[in-house]
């Protein structure tokens, strides 16, 4: 296959939806010669955060002197931001060869009487192959949903996993109380591994803190006493872990916990590499932490990426992000009302969004995420305006910033939030200001 035909392959794979299970996604991999055991990967779960962690992991090691594979969904500018080495996107040419192998396993399978796999365990196969090919040090790489039955969860014995924070969501799947959501998420985590955990709810950390005792895993929780804010502000914050203090340059509470999830988590790395003769890298101290992620970006994560009027882009999408995005809000716009640029997925709580944020609108335009989930705007738009809001609907993202700007002042803030689904190189263009 060349790029355009791979990518009609995934296309069409794409409708075939979520199927549940590792069965598939296990035999490809078997055919393939199980490559995701022949590389050393970190392996994240959580529920928010698990992005900005590995930007914050992935220029800590690469600080390091380490060759670094990332795989990431949802992406925002084009299909091959979701297989990066060393912060760029893979190739065509690489993307398509990889592809052609997996789509010949694939098709072996089904006359072999298995289902065909589905377009997220074709694409992880695929990061798998072009990390092993590439000989990185180290794959970053994120669970796409929960972690137990997640397609990633096929790693045998990963370097290192990692809890994000984790909250509420995709209960239709994981489960209706936090407990069961964590059961489900420390389902990556394996015998005789580490595992490193961001600050957690008491029974979220009682689940994993069992799960590893049961794997006899090692557990290095981050503990939010041994954080310090110094000062914070919408261009970035300064805090002190473990009394060194680190700059990072993306705002809010939340990015502190992910950069001192990740700090941790290459501590703990620097210490097993130590030992680890298979591992070139330098030694990782508070130098090269401060280095490496006072530049660390994340977008579409409280990304400012315009001023005068401020338009800010948050993929917040389930309770817990839209609640620190509100307090975010509140602490940097203290006593601002916001204008909303709204899209959103219906298998998601949207009506606890608008319960949670819609005391801070001024104004809301609301946009149909171009997905198979997506909400109607209409539907959102008069949920808001049950709430008193002024609010419209838009065609698109172009007719949606536009209303957006035509209703603001150099002083009002524009916010961007419900979904990373719908943000686009319109609204987040690559070059921030």
């Amino acid at each position: 296959m060349d790029f355009t035909q791979a990518m009609q392959y995934i296309e069409e794979k794409n409708k075939l939806g979520q199927r549940p299970g590792l069965e598939r996604i296990k035999e490809l991999l078997l055919r393939l010669g199980n490559p995701q055991d022949k590389i050393k990967c970190l392996h994240i779960a959580g529920t928010n955060g698990k992005g900005s962690i590995f930007a914050f992991m992935q220029d800590l090691l690469m600080e390091a002197g380490c060759s670094v594979g990332r795989y990431i969904s949802p992406t925002i500018f084009c299909y091959l931001e979701r297989f990066q080495i060393n912060g760029k996107y893979i190739d065509e040419d690489a993307f398509a060869r990889a592809i052609t192998r997996v789509a010949e396993k694939a098709k072996d399978m089904e006359k072999d009487g298995y289902m065909s796999p589905t377009a997220f365990e074709i694409e992880t196969a695929v990061a798998f192959l072009l990390f092993l090919e590439a000989k990185v040090d180290f794959s970053l790489v994120e669970c796409g949903m929960g972690g137990l039955m997640d397609g990633t969860n096929v790693i045998s014995n990963p370097y290192m996993t990692i809890m994000a924070q984790i909250s509420r969501d995709h209960m239709q799947f994981l489960g209706d109380t936090l407990s069961k959501i964590a059961y489900q998420k420390a389902g990556i985590i394996k015998k005789n591994g580490i595992c490193v955990c961001a600050p957690q709810a008491d029974e979220v950390k009682a689940v994993i803190k069992n799960t590893c005792e049961e794997k006899n895993t090692r557990l290095y929780c981050v503990n939010s006493s041994d954080i310090n804010i110094v000062d914070t502000d919408i261009e970035g914050s300064r805090f002190l872990y473990k009394g060194e203090e680190y700059f990072i340059s993306m705002p809010g509470d939340f990015q502190i916990i992910n950069a001192v999830t990740a700090i941790e988590a290459a501590m703990q790395i620097g210490n097993r590499t130590e030992a680890d003769k298979n591992v070139n890298m330098k030694a990782i101290n508070p130098d090269i932490i401060r280095k490496a992620i006072s530049g660390t970006k994340w977008l579409g994560r409280f990304t400012v990426v315009r001023k005068n009027p401020y338009v800010i882009v948050d993929g917040a999408h389930n309770e817990a992000a839209w609640i620190s995005l509100k307090n975010s809000l509140h602490k940097y716009f203290t006593n601002h009302k916001f204008i909303y640029i709204i899209g959103v997925l219906r298998d998601k709580e949207y009506h606890k969004m608008v319960d949670i944020i819609h005391d801070t609108m001024k104004y809301a335009v609301t946009v149909t995420p171009d997905n198979a989930r997506g909400l109607e705007n209409t539907v959102l738009s008069e949920l808001i305006a049950a709430k008193g809001v002024e609010t419209v609907t838009a065609d698109n993202n172009r007719d949606a910033m536009e209303k957006a700007l035509t209703k603001a002042s150099e002083d009002d803030v524009i916010v961007v939030c419900g979904s990373l689904s719908f943000i686009d190189a319109y609204i987040m263009p690559k070059r921030i200001p």
